[in-house]
């Protein structure tokens, strides 16, 4: 069995820098201009509550804290934070006031373009927790009218709720009342995009974008949650500090968790220009498939004879994903693909600006494979959002369905991204629900988009130079945490969702590059766990998902166990079989066998 661990510090371990605050019955956590986990007698009810400066292409702008103040008046705690925003065409100041008294937690933003922005949004968003998934509220709207609501459990495809003035929150026998003021709000189910939430936000997407914030203009909005729930009799003991969890014991769970299979594995091919090197790609072992990426808008074959060369060094067959429209001549690129020596297992066509296969598409490609051999995949390439808004152009009787998946479409913070793993398993079981005879193919799952789904510029979507294609020239497809243990870690909790949750192939990052598991010494930490996982594949396994919530999972196997953390806080386990107690650094994965 394992060895036991100890929680020592590592230099590129991940730490959750929010500052932990209680006030009363209020509780929360701050970073910046982001205010956390608003909890009312130890009970979230807000997940996020942070202004937003979007610019034209849907990417925030981020925020410059320049001053922060913290003062009491009687039982007000009050902090001021004085932000500078530049983007969006633009330049903007901005003043948050959070006031915390007994009753209600209050935040007042006040923005002043200086000079004008051209922007999709500004003003102030509210994230409720995916937890709230079935809970009941009550809604009113500007002009006064009741709405009876419920969260849905399954992910929503369009806004479930419009003309958001106030909203009744009941979750886990604590009540608030959520005032919204400065704009008319909706909500959307932010799991579409793997975000752990349902946001609320202002300006209706109905209105035209993006639009002008002239210089000199203002926008003031207030948000306000204030406690209708009665104060417990004795004052709840809630911890706001790091704490030390007692040890899960694995034998426990372990024995009454699901049998599962291990899904196949592969990655992505390298979107860099230089692909990688035979040497270096025989470090990746196990893999299943290398997954390409084909734009009628790419130099095709030589995007093709760069992939044929990663799967010749990996003896991997490649899934294709052609990128086009009703146009596109898929005879030629399958042409093209054996001229340039890539052998072909799967291939799929998607629609450049709808980024989905349409009902068209996929006539388009059943004739192009009908006599090949090779087996067509309905997919979306950008988001589960596509697939969920347009799963009627899709046939009822698709055999393979696959869509990619990434944490940070909108927050890049590390915990932002652990808590988006358990919106994937809400994700994963959305797409059972719509198509529940298909099989379910995942990937790329990378942890920064490949591509933006809603820029209103086109030149944004599909490029290539001499550089790279694709996913080379997103703006912001690099993590700097891409090479860390915590990737590593992080993309083994993705794995252990998608096992328990009947997923057939995972596609992972990419071979190399600034995107890749491949790094000038071998393998990333995150192309270590891939290679250890791919190790598992098609075995019978008993999956934990969530030990201690998102970001952790257990993956025992026939000859021993993966448990893997990839929160901001330490996980310590008690091992079956008299194997003691291991704790895991946050970040981190170990394994036996």
């Amino acid at each position: 069995m394992m060895a036991t661990m100890t929680s020592t510090r590592r230099s590129d371990e991940p730490v959750d820098a929010r500052e932990r605050r209680r006030h009363g019955r209020w509780s929360l956590r701050l970073e910046g201009d982001e205010i956390s986990e608003i909890a009312l007698d130890g009970v979230v009810l807000v997940e996020t509550l942070r202004p937003a400066v979007r610019d034209r292409d849907w990417d925030t702008v981020p925020p410059q804290v320049l001053r922060e103040s913290w003062s009491h008046r009687g039982e007000l705690l009050v902090r001021e934070l004085e932000v500078a925003y530049t983007g969006a065409d633009g330049a903007a100041r901005a003043t948050t006031v959070l006031e915390i008294d007994p009753g209600s937690v209050r935040v007042r933003f006040t923005l002043e373009a200086e000079p004008a922005l051209v922007t999709n949004r500004v003003g102030l968003t509210v994230m409720l927790p995916r937890a709230m998934a079935g809970d009941d509220a009550t809604a009113r709207t500007p002009d006064g009218q009741e709405r009876r609501f419920r969260f849905p459990r399954t992910v929503s495809p369009w806004q479930p709720l419009f003309d958001i003035r106030s909203l009744d929150l009941s979750h886990r026998d604590v009540r608030a009342l959520l005032q919204l003021d400065g704009d008319v709000f909706e909500m959307e189910d932010q799991r579409n995009w793997t975000d752990a939430s349902y946001k609320i936000y202002s300006r209706p997407l109905v209105l035209p974008f993006p639009y002008r914030v002239e210089a000199g203009e203002r926008v003031v909005q207030e948000v306000e949650l204030t406690a209708t729930s009665p104060a417990p009799a004795a004052t709840r003991d809630f911890a706001v500090g790091p704490t030390t969890a007692a040890a899960v014991d694995l034998a426990a769970l372990l024995e009454g968790a699901p049998v599962v299979r291990m899904p196949r594995l592969g990655v992505g091919a390298t979107t860099a220009a230089s692909p990688a090197g035979a040497g270096q790609l025989s470090a990746l072992t196990g893999l299943d498939h290398l997954l390409v990426e084909a734009s009628d808008r790419f130099d095709v074959p030589a995007v093709l004879r760069a992939a044929a060369a990663e799967a010749a060094a990996t003896g991997l067959p490649a899934d294709l994903w052609v990128i086009g429209t009703e146009r596109t001549d898929l005879p030629a690129v399958l042409t093209a693909a054996a001229a340039a020596g890539l052998p072909l297992r799967r291939v799929s066509l998607v629609d450049e600006s709808r980024h989905v296969t349409t009902r068209a598409l996929a006539r388009t490609l059943a004739a192009a494979l009908a006599s090949t051999g090779l087996e067509p995949v309905l997919a979306a390439r950008s988001h589960f959002t596509e697939l969920n808004r347009e799963h009627a152009e899709l046939p009822a009787d698709l055999p393979l369905l696959a869509f990619p998946s990434t944490p940070q479409m909108h927050q890049q913070e590390t915990w932002h991204a652990v808590e988006a793993i358990g919106a994937l398993a809400d994700v994963l079981g959305s797409a059972r629900t719509l198509h529940p005879d298909a099989r379910l193919l995942l990937g790329p799952v990378t942890l920064r988009p490949r591509v933006n789904a809603v820029a209103t510029r086109a030149e944004l979507v599909d490029r290539d130079d001499a550089t790279g294609h694709g996913a080379h020239h997103v703006p912001g497809s690099v993590d700097p945490r891409q090479g860390t243990a915590w990737a590593g870690a992080w993309l083994a909790a993705v794995v252990a969702v998608a096992a328990a949750q009947g997923v057939e192939q995972l596609t992972l990052m990419e071979a190399a590059g600034p995107r890749g598991v491949l790094g000038d010494d071998g393998p990333t930490p995150a192309g270590e766990a891939i290679t250890l996982l791919a190790g598992l594949a098609g075995q019978q396994l008993r999956v934990l998902p969530e030990l201690t919530g998102p970001g952790t999972a257990a993956i025992a196997h026939e000859h021993g166990l993966v448990l893997v953390n990839a929160r901001l806080e330490p996980l310590s386990a008690t091992l079956p079989e008299g194997g003691g107690t291991v704790t895991l650094p946050p970040g981190s994965l170990t394994a036996t066998g």
